[in-house]
């Protein structure tokens, strides 16, 4: 049993103490005079005053309590004195029977019970009375059994109980509450536990105990939660019972700010329990923390600062918002504000969650801003104070004790300690011999130490780089080399480039001089002329093999920092394998890696996953030592599909500790948040260590790229609003990042706001007109509009590859131009790559699964439905198939007359002409038509029947027992075959075919359609057509008066009509005007307009389903009413002033092999139908019925107007299975209904795909 039904047990058994046994008093309704007078009828005017009317509640009360304190004398005492008052009083006459019956004495209570229904026959005491005696009979041992089982929590069992006891009858009044709160505690039966309480409450408005038990009740239920709130506040304030139950439910609540004043009014009768504001403002509270979390992590400090202060207003304690505020001041660099707040949000709630790392945090916090004072004080010549710092720093990790003890040596060696310096620095080799910065700051000790030897032991071990600049100091342009350095570090890079520019000039074989002056020349844009530069270094002449081997590997790494791994390979092949330092050694190991992994990324753009994956596997065997590269060979990884091996090596990487700049672990935080994994994102990229070794520019640049890929990730599940918010404010700081405006453009064209992202990718391609995100947007957007020319530009000038998305939009991009063989292809290549590489990847695919959805494999799955989707589609547009179906149509109506069951087996042959869009159809189909047996009176409105009919009633006299009816038409079915021959394409139809033959006459039918799309989101539909009206045997295929032999019906609707229509895949209006002529045999011409609108919203919309809810409006008039089926007459439909307004619902979903669509609506009509004459169009005919009807009442010589409104629905279910590559099976079924009428459809049908290539 969980705690929320035992909570519902325990107020169970509250409620059923306050009603219980004191039952009878508590349906007493001592406000409720209102009905009482009506009941009782006082048509002598002697219904009592105000004054009289509060002694009746007063006496009323009384009873009661002297009831419930089993002094039933003085109870009836005071009845027989609201009698004196009031002789018709319903409520006294009901007590007084009560009492009586429970006293035993049933004479006694009859003789009052009839009292009541001699004044109010139907009045509710008198079922209540009779509830009450059934009561007798009931089982008190039971019923007790019932109770305990209640108050244990044993809800079903209790319910059970009851209803055995009750027999499936309605409980008696004494029963009632308990009853109906036991069915409300059970979430089964709770909705018929409320709406049982809700018929007691109107019945007795003024009884509080059913109030009560109503509103505690609904509290049960998320969904009649705040109505029951709403009760029970006004309960509260003088009822402990409810007031437990509104505090119970307000902590049950899950509340909006809107919630605030019952939590205020609580509060403040209440303000020792916190409970539901704490809940309140947690959970309300709880968003707003949320948003300021979103505006830190995107960088937006300023309003992240804003609504943190503002959580902290409402809620000044609240944890999450001092611990953001903490963080705020730690991106600004104010570590003693951000250990203090952080500190501050841990003491405060050391039960949440994140307390642990609020303490790391504000540890390294509190380290990093004694270093920063340290340095400080360093620069001020303040030495004892800055060592102090130090000292009181309190590194944690191994990474922070270096830095610390760093600036420590470099205070003794600017204090003059040269030794002390030296022993620091050699402690520090001693535990990371690999520090290069100790070992240079070693060396330069030693040569102040004036210790050569040592010196030159030292200098042996320094990377080349550093030897090479080191051991001719001052001599060869290095002093400008530092002079540049200081320059940037000052933000004036103009002044570092004039200085760089003079130095290379003076200076031409200092390969490291060039390689700082080829780093600035990138950096401001003249990437071409730096690539020249460096590599033209080597060539130069007068070069020592020393100078040429560094100028090779320094040309090496500017192509290394430039991606350029073959070209860097290239450049170390040169050097001499002898002559290899270990620096050397470690970037020839990085460049080799490296050009293995393009080889990698190659086979990726290929499509050739399979191979990309068996060569990054065999490379994450022995994993890079340097975060960038192990970084760039998981990101390739989860590009494969191995996601769990991606995960596996940024965590390895990561357990090594983290060192270098941010940029160094790009890689990995992009890996982290593809995988999902945003929080250890957001980890690595606030790690202090990394964001104090990186520029501000290069956070800033990480941290943009980490906000793009939550907004993507968003976008892609359909979160547009949560994407908007995330990158609004990035987009205020950065208006002009191609990345983010490219982001934008997605999330727009995702929200369905094309012209916006259209505007960002022309303002892209205008800069870079070969950037392929903003092509493919084009793509796209160009699709979208169905402009397959402008999609065929774009698609051209994307770089080809055989990549699955590549693939994809190239078919789609044959499609719009209509060479559906061509996209076909396509799609079964792109298929065949993604069920390739899925083979391919065997268990390790699987296990990337069980463990974190690899992105790579979610985006195969959405492409495997969007290439089924679209092959579908095409075969469709494409395939040759043939079918057959049988379908039913069933309509109500008078048989011989209305009435129509109409079975039809349609054979159907369809192909397209050619590799156009252009397709032809043949249907043939036997149609069987029944309309009934006519009999009796039906004949008499069927053809000339009226004037037979009149002609006998003439000629009957008094003592005639002959039939006056007309004679019996017999049965009304024709037999026949219907053709069908269509042409259709993307935006046309022309058809042209017959009615049944069998019939009495058969018609040509036929039509032209043209949809233009007018827009990106509108089209037009245009028409005009001939179609049989099928409403009844008459209308469609004539009807024969065998008396007579006269034929007449056979209608047809000949017509024009335009529908505009407008979707935005989100929402969708339509309008329709359009003009028919009704055209029959022996029947009048008809003229009819009709008018319609409508508009509907999605509101569940995914790639496999979606539900649809509008609401339309239809108008139709017909010029006559011919609806009849005497000679002339038409038997269609034909009102007028028809309106109806409905409301449709659509759910449609596609799945594996089956697509699914149900549908409803439900509506009201409106129409009238003029008065017509029995023989519209037939004079004489008419004139014969007038003159007998004027001579015979009997006799009618035209159908009277009429008018009808009312409501109607209809239901439908469509469901088509793929049953494989060649054969689908569908069903439809159809229910239409309104008041009478009724007509209901069936249809079962194969297709098979003659031409279907597997």
């Amino acid at each position: 049993m969980n705690k929320k039904q035992l909570t519902h047990a325990f107020a169970l058994l509250c409620l059923v103490g306050a009603s219980y046994p004191a039952g009878a008093a508590s349906n007493t309704q001592p406000g409720n005079t209102a009905s009482d007078n009506t009941a009782s009828g006082n048509a002598a005017g002697d219904k009592p005053g105000s004054a009289n009317d509060d002694a009746v509640k007063k006496l009323l009360s009384q009873a009661s309590y002297w009831h419930s304190k089993a002094h039933d004398d003085m109870a009836m005492e005071a009845l027989q004195k609201v009698l004196a008052v009031d002789n018709h009083n319903i409520d006294a006459m009901y007590l007084m029977a009560l009492y009586q019956m429970q006293s035993g004495n049933t004479q006694q209570a009859a003789i009052w019970r009839k009292k009541i229904s001699d004044i109010s026959p139907d009045d509710p005491h008198l079922a209540s009375l009779d509830g009450a005696n059934s009561m007798q009979t009931i089982s008190r041992g039971q019923l007790n059994t019932a109770r305990d089982l209640a108050r244990s929590g044993h809800i079903k069992e209790a319910i059970a109980t009851y209803r055995t006891l009750l027999h499936g009858n309605p409980p008696p009044d004494e029963l009632a509450l308990e009853y109906y709160q036991t069915l409300a505690g059970d979430g089964d039966t709770w909705q018929q536990g409320v709406d049982g309480l809700r018929r007691r409450a109107h019945m007795l408005p003024g009884d509080a105990a059913t109030q009560l038990a109503l509103g505690s009740a609904l509290t049960w239920q998320e969904s009649g939660r705040r109505e029951g709130i709403a009760m029970l506040s006004g309960l509260a304030p003088d009822n402990k019972i409810a007031d437990k139950a509104l505090q119970q439910a307000l902590l049950w609540l899950n509340p909006k700010a809107t919630d605030l004043p019952v939590y205020t009014a609580y509060a403040s009768r209440h303000p020792d329990d916190t409970a539901p504001m704490d809940h309140y403002r947690k959970s309300v509270d709880g968003g707003a923390t949320k948003a300021a979390f979103d505006a830190l992590n995107g960088g937006d400090l300023s309003t992240a600062k804003t609504k943190f202060d503002e959580v902290l207003k409402t809620q000044p304690k609240d944890s999450n918002a001092l611990a953001g505020l903490g963080y705020v001041a730690l991106r600004h660099g104010d570590f003693t504000q951000a250990e203090t707040l952080l500190r501050q949000a841990s003491a405060q709630d050391t039960g949440n969650t994140n307390d642990a790392q609020w303490t790391k945090d504000a540890d390294n916090a509190h380290f990093y801003g004694a270093l920063n004072l340290a340095r400080s004080m360093t620069q001020k010549g303040q030495y004892a104070e800055a060592l102090s710092q130090l000292d009181n720093a309190r590194g944690t990790s191994a990474d922070q004790r270096q830095a610390a003890d760093m600036q420590r040596a470099d205070i003794y060696r600017r204090q003059g300690k040269l030794s002390d310096s030296e022993q620091v620095y050699r402690q520090l080799l001693a535990e990371r011999p690999q520090n290069t910065t100790a070992r240079t700051s070693l060396f330069w000790i030693l040569k102040q130490e004036h210790k050569e030897t040592e010196a030159a032991q030292i200098l042996r071990t320094l990377p080349a780089s550093l030897r090479t600049r080191y051991a001719s100091w001052g001599d060869n342009g290095d002093e400008q080399r530092k002079a540049a350095e200081a320059a940037i570090k000052g933000g004036n890079t103009s002044q570092a480039m004039q200085i760089l520019q003079a130095a290379v000039a003076k200076y031409p074989q200092n390969a490291w001089l060039k390689l700082d002056y080829a780093r600035l020349l990138r950096q401001s844009g003249e990437k071409q002329r730096a690539a020249i530069m460096m590599s033209a270094l080597p060539q130069q002449s007068g070069l020592t093999a020393t100078q040429h081997n560094d100028a090779l590997y320094a040309s090496a790494v500017y192509f290394v920092e430039d991606d350029n791994w073959s070209k860097a390979q290239s450049l170390m092949s040169q050097v001499p394998g002898t002559s290899f330092s270990d620096d050397m050694r470690a970037l020839n190991s990085r460049i080799l890696l490296n050009r293995q992994l393009d080889i990698a990324q190659n086979y990726i753009k290929q499509g050739n996953r399979a191979a990309a994956l068996n060569s990054l596997r065999m490379l994450s065997r022995t994993p890079p030592q340097t975060p960038v590269d192990a970084g760039r060979l998981a990101e390739l990884l989860m590009q494969a599909g191995d996601n769990a091996g991606a995960l596996a090596l940024v965590r390895n990487s990561q357990a090594q500790g983290l060192h270098g700049s941010l940029a160094d672990y790009a890689s990995q935080i992009r890996v982290l948040n593809q995988a999902g994994l945003f929080a250890e994102a957001e980890s690595v990229l606030n790690a202090p260590a990394l964001q104090n070794a990186s520029s501000q520019e290069e956070i800033d640049r990480i941290r943009l790229a980490n906000l793009i890929t939550q907004a993507d990730t968003l976008r892609a599940h359909n979160k547009i609003r949560a994407a908007w918010d995330l990158v609004m404010p990035a987009l205020r700081n950065n208006p002009t990042n191609t990345d983010l405006l490219l982001t934008v453009a997605r999330i727009y064209q995702a929200d369905h706001m094309t012209d916006k992202a259209d505007e960002i990718y022309q303002y892209v391609l205008r800069k870079s007109p070969q950037d392929r995100q903003a092509l493919t947007g084009e793509v796209w957007l160009s699709l979208a509009r169905n402009d397959s020319d402008k999609a065929k530009q774009y698609f051209s000038q994307l770089e080809p590859n055989q990549n699955t998305d590549y693939l994809l939009l190239a078919a789609h991009v044959a499609a719009a131009q209509g060479e559906n063989q061509q996209a076909m292809s396509l799609l079964r290549t792109a298929r065949w790559r993604i069920q390739s590489d899925d083979v391919s990847n065997g268990d390790d695919a699987i296990n990337s699964v069980l463990s974190i959805p690899s992105p790579t494999q979610q985006t195969q799955l959405t492409a495997l439905n969007d290439i089924d989707s679209m092959m579908r589609n095409l075969q469709e547009k494409t395939a040759t198939w043939t079918g057959g179906a049988v379908s039913i149509r069933s309509r109500s109506g008078e048989a011989g007359l209305g009435e129509l069951t109409e079975v039809k087996a349609p054979m159907t042959v369809s192909g397209t002409l050619g590799d156009s869009n252009a397709r032809l159809s043949l249907d043939v189909a036997p149609v069987t038509l029944n309309a009934g047996e006519m009999a009796g009176e039906s004949a008499n409105r069927f053809g000339y029947g009226a004037i037979s009919h009149a002609a006998k009633l003439a000629a009957a006299t008094s003592t005639s027992t002959t039939s006056t009816n007309a004679d019996s038409q017999g049965s009304q079915q024709a037999n026949g075959v219907e053709t069908h021959l269509s042409l259709s394409g993307d935006s046309y139809k022309l058809d042209v075919g017959s009615t049944p033959t069998g019939g009495q006459m058969t018609r040509l039918v036929g039509g032209v359609e043209w949809k233009p799309q007018l827009t990106d989101h509108s089209s037009l539909d245009l028409k005009a057509e001939r179609r049989a009206v099928t409403d009844s045997l008459l209308s469609y295929v004539g009807a024969k008066d065998k008396t007579t032999g006269e034929k007449w019906g056979a209608i047809t609707r000949n017509g024009v009509s335009a529908q505009y229509a407008w979707d935005n895949d989100l929402v969708g209006l339509y309008t329709k005007l359009g003009f028919d002529t009704y055209l029959g045999t022996n029947v009048p011409t008809n003229h009819s307009v009709n008018a319609m609108a409508g508009s509907y919203i999605r509101l569940y919309q995914t790639p496999e389903s979606e539900l649809r809810m509008g609401v339309n409006v239809n108008y139709m008039d017909f010029q006559r009413n011919l609806s009849y089926y005497t000679t002339g007459q038409g038997g269609y439909f034909s009102p007028q002033d028809y309106m109806s307004l409905t409301l449709p619902v659509t759910f449609s979903r596609h799945w594996g092999d089956w697509d699914m669509t149900l549908s409803g609506s439900v509506g009201y009509q409106s129409y009238k139908q003029d008065q017509s004459d029995y023989y519209p169009g037939h004079s004489s005919l008419q004139s014969t019925l007038e003159s007998y009807a004027s001579s015979d009442d009997d006799v009618d010589s035209v159908y009277k107007a009429t008018a009808k409104n009312g409501i109607g629905y209809t239901l439908g279910v469509d469901a088509r299975y793929r049953l494989n590559d060649n054969v689908a099976l569908g069903a439809n079924l159809g229910y239409d209904t309104f008041g009478s009428y009724n007509e209901g459809k069936a249809l079962i049908y194969f297709k098979y795909y003659v031409d279907q290539d597997n």
